[in-house]
């Protein structure tokens, strides 16, 4: 067989790969506990057994989860079977960090798909199901049961648990819950890294050996010594066979039936629907383009850029001027009230939105950072508003730092009152800011707009509806892109915040805090981001990739072809080594140019005065 290069230097990074994973993976299996037993009778008449079908617990189990849920403090339990098989041991323990699980409220919900131990009420407040469910069920099951219980739930090995066998059917209908859409990806990478590992050793001997050497080895590697109680029953088995096995497995998916993915389901349903709206034409969805700032009124307009929309690749043309007076950039022409709806759809919420929410469950570092500024001011407001707080992230994370504080959070979508139902804010408000302001007046002492004000029609109506909500001496923390942003100048349309057509407004950071002093505001912080031109580059180059070939299953598309879903993967897989060379370009260039000094967002925070005494 011909000797191809590239394999011998792919089987020695798999190698060291494996090695590095292997031993990140062992470090993660020993920070789970294992249930011990319970001392002593236990009440457990508050709790419910959610579990899979054909799970049945020993009866040892329930009372030491409960035991083990009280003293440490937590509304949840999901069992991890002691023999748990290798394969899918080894995929929960990538899919989440046990060290950090039950502090990082933000995280996703994971599961070992056998049954999880929850209280009563928390239970029937989250809506989760009394009969068993199936495997791939028991995905959403513990997504929820973390949403509802964000610092109260935990995974612990119940040793005296059996896992159930899943199917070829079953393990693919898991895989498609997990990983949604990207269900085929995953199998995809699965394929290429036995592929590779096969090929390696044929193409090269000492690296390919190497190379399957750190596979086989590595189930034994991150069971040894049965880190946190784990046993797999299959361990012994599966040194020397991996390859194989795996293989094996592999073909059963590929062989197997099962549901699409939801997303794509919801997608299916959805295509005649936006094709009868389509169909009528995009013209409505933008009202008449205007000749003067929409800011300071001056006729100096130009043209920054034009760009289709590069997100969520539906119909459109989307233009930004610019102010030659003050510099304000927006939406020219404007979407109108049906533009926005058509636009948002299925964006923030609907399909879009479980993805939305995985994005926004990532950037606790920002909230964290965000919190810790009003802090400095104030460090225990009584009455926090989030305006345009979408699914709450911000106010879950904050509310870490502010116990005492009564977090409320205000938007026009659902999901907002999905936040208050799950306790991660104390009171949700619907509508428009400036409309629902009046019944507010005065009742604040924070008022919070992350990444809101670019979304609006009328910024200055929405800081006018600040004043308004906040007591005097309250706080007003805005943060918004930064149109200074030297690198949006750079990328044009593919820099990741002009975000057309959802982005309407782009507030210059001296034009804010003039505003803010005309309302009676004294700016106490103004700060922009860390310049990050090569993070900026990677997410251009992201933006690129889906421009020249959209992502698939989008249901204002046409139902993608294999030759569709081929394009794909070949544009993603040559941008991939494009962006990051682009990426370390613009690093360099920035650091020798030394002119990179503003980040693509900026954060102010004021105060409003009081009245003046009589």
């Amino acid at each position: 067989m011909p000797k191809f290069r590239a394999l011998p230097v792919l089987s020695g990074l798999t190698a060291a790969g494996l090695a590095l994973n292997g031993k990140r993976l062992r470090e993660r299996a020993s920070h789970l506990q294992g249930l011990p037993p319970a001392l002593g009778p236990v009440d457990t008449t508050r709790w419910r057994v959610v579990g899979a079908t054909g799970v049945e617990l020993h009866p040892d189990t329930l009372p030491a989860a409960v035991a083990w849920a009280e003293e440490q403090g937590l509304d949840a339990v999901d069992l991890v079977p002691g023999d748990l098989p290798v394969a899918r041991t080894l995929d929960l323990l990538r899919s989440f960090d046990p060290s950090t699980y039950r502090t990082l409220a933000t995280t996703q919900g994971r599961t070992a798909g056998h049954a999880v131990v929850v209280r009563t009420e928390l239970a029937e407040r989250a809506g989760l199901p009394i009969a068993p469910v199936a495997p791939a069920e028991m995905v959403e099951v513990g997504r929820q049961v973390k949403r509802y219980a964000p610092r109260t739930s935990d995974l612990a090995v119940a040793p005296a648990e059996r896992a159930v066998d899943l199917s070829p059917d079953e393990q693919l209908s898991v895989q498609r819950a997990v990983f949604d859409r990207y269900g085929t990806t995953n199998l995809t990478t699965l394929g290429l890294q036995l592929a590779v590992l096969g090929g390696g050793l044929l193409a090269s001997r000492p690296a390919g050996v190497a190379a399957l050497a750190a596979y086989e080895a590595q189930p034994a590697a991150v069971f040894a010594g049965r880190p946190g109680g784990l046993a797999p029953r299959d361990l012994g088995r599966s040194v020397g066979t991996r390859w194989v096995r795996d293989a094996g497995r592999l073909a059963g998916l590929l062989r197997a039936d099962a549901p699409q993915a939801e997303t794509i389901t919801q997608s299916d349903a959805l295509r005649d629907e936006y094709a009868a709206e389509i169909a009528r034409g995009t013209e409505r969805f933008f009202e008449a383009p205007v000749d003067k700032c929409r800011w300071c009124g001056s006729t100096e307009l130009s043209t920054l850029l034009t760009t289709p929309d590069l997100i969520q690749n539906k119909p459109g043309t989307f233009a930004l001027d610019e102010c030659g007076s003050c510099g304000h950039v927006f939406q020219n022409p404007r979407l109108s009230p049906e533009g926005l709806d058509f636009y948002y759809k299925d964006c923030y919420d609907g399909l879009g939105g479980a993805e939305m929410e995985r994005i926004f469950a990532t950037q606790s570092t920002d909230y964290e950072g965000r919190a810790a500024l009003v802090r400095e001011h104030d460090p225990a407001p009584a009455r926090w508003l989030d305006v345009g707080s979408g699914h709450a992230h911000f106010c879950l994370v904050a509310r870490e730092m502010f116990p005492g504080t009564s977090f409320e959070g205000l938007d026009l979508g659902s999901a907002i009152d999905d936040a208050a139902h799950r306790g991660w804010i104390d009171r949700s408000f619907r509508g428009m800011f400036p409309d629902v302001a009046p019944e507010l007046a005065g009742q604040f002492d924070v008022v919070s707009m992350h990444h809101y004000l670019e979304h609006t029609r009328e910024p200055a109506e929405e800081l006018d509806a600040a004043a308004t909500a906040l007591r005097p001496g309250g706080l007003l923390m805005i943060e918004v892109p930064n149109p200074d942003c030297p690198t949006g100048r750079t990328l044009g349309r593919y820099w990741m915040p002009w975000l057309q057509p959802q982005h309407q407004q782009f507030v210059s950071m001296d034009r804010l805090q003039q505003a803010l002093e005309e309302r009676g505001f004294t700016v106490l912080e103004r700060h922009t981001t860390k310049p990050t031109p090569g993070f900026d580059t990677v997410a251009a180059a992201w933006l690129l990739s889906g421009h020249l070939a959209p992502r698939l299953w989008m249901p204002w598309r046409r139902r993608p072809t294999a030759l569709d879903r081929a394009v794909r993967t070949g544009v993603v897989a040559a941008t991939v080594p494009a962006a990051v060379v682009a990426a370390v370009g613009m690093e360099v260039a920035s650091q020798v140019s030394g002119a990179q000094d503003t980040g693509s967002a900026f954060r102010m925070l004021a105060r409003l005065a009081a009245p003046a005494s009589a």
